[in-house]
């Protein structure tokens, strides 16, 4: 794994995002700049980001899954992510509009409910905000239009 990390500082690329897949070798996939990287032990592919024509989020870690189809044909998929956050990986190479997400179908009283669609991009925008380091877990509650606000 060391190797691996030590092969990502070595690119002339700002790495933004990266994931550990363990499926049969460990393999990182990272999104720079303008592109993506299929990091193992023997090699490193390198495609350019505009030349994804598809993602697919599949499943969350533990055992994260994802699928990317570029305009050629090519897929790389990947089914045992154990470090990395599979969903804001797949957005940051092609953004899907947050509020396509179901919010409903939550129990009343029991968790906060999504009832204003305009939130779901408030909500996106602030998470990503926390993720960046610029807002505290705290504070992204506190700004939070679905979270209740007894008691603060």
């Amino acid at each position: 794994m060391d190797n691996l990390k030590k092969k990502i500082e070595r690119l002339d690329d700002k790495i933004n995002q990266y994931v550990v897949n363990e499926e049969d070798s460990k393999i990182i996939y990272a999104i720079g700049k303008s592109k993506l990287y299929r990091i193992n032990e023997n090699e490193i592919n390198i495609r350019k980001r505009d030349l994804i024509s598809n993602v697919k989020f599949i499943k969350g870690v533990p055992n994260g899954a994802f699928e990317i189809t570029f305009s050629n044909g090519e897929k790389w998929s990947a089914k045992d992510i154990t470090q990395g956050r599979v969903f804001d990986f797949i957005q940051e190479l092609k953004p899907q509009k947050i509020n396509l997400a179901g919010y409903d179908n939550t129990i009343r009283g029991e968790f906060p409910q999504l009832l204003d669609l305009d939130h779901a991009e408030e909500i996106d925008r602030l998470r990503r905000y926390m993720q960046d380091g610029n807002l505290s877990h705290y504070e992204y509650d506190d700004c939070n239009p679905v979270y209740p606000k007894a008691g603060k």
